[in-house]
This record gives C-alpha cells, sequence and structure tokens, in this order.
C-alpha cells in the first residue's frame, strides 16, 4: 500500500518538523516508521472528512431539567 510517506519530500520536511518538537530521529529505520504511521493517520483523518453530515442534527449540549424544587417558605 502506498503512503504519502512513499511521496519524494515527505520524509526530509517531516524528520525536520519531528526532530524540530523533540522526537528521535537518529534511527532511520525508527523515522521512516514514525512517518509512514503519520501518514497512515492522515489518510484515516481525511477519510473522516468525507462523511456527509449535512442531514443529522447536532445533539443538545444542555437538557433542562422539568423537574422544579419548591421554593423555600411555600411549605411544599
Amino acid at each position: 500500500m502506498s503512503t504519502a510517506s512513499d511521496s519524494p519530500g515527505f520524509g526530509e520536511g517531516f524528520l525536520r518538523m519531528a526532530q524540530a518538537l523533540g522526537l528521535d530521529v537518529s534511527d532511520e529505520e525508527r523515522a521512516q516508521d514514525l512517518a509512514r504511521r503519520v501518514a497512515l493517520m492522515r489518510e484515516g483523518l481525511a477519510r473522516l472528512y468525507e462523511i456527509d453530515v449535512s442531514g443529522a442534527e447536532a445533539p443538545s449540549a444542555f437538557i433542562p431539567s422539568t423537574h422544579r424544587e419548591p421554593s423555600a417558605g411555600t411549605g411544599g
């Protein structure tokens, strides 16, 4: 399976960014494995953007309670 990490130029830029973030990329095999894993994650995330949710209604984050506490002094 071909991934974005196989494309020319991906590796160099990715390795510079990973190194700037403090990741150890001194071992070439580990660096290639990291680049491959990140490329696979990017492909998986790209599929999420393809999902059509235009007809879905967002769930309500707040559902007000219909239960009312008796106020003080009413003897309820």
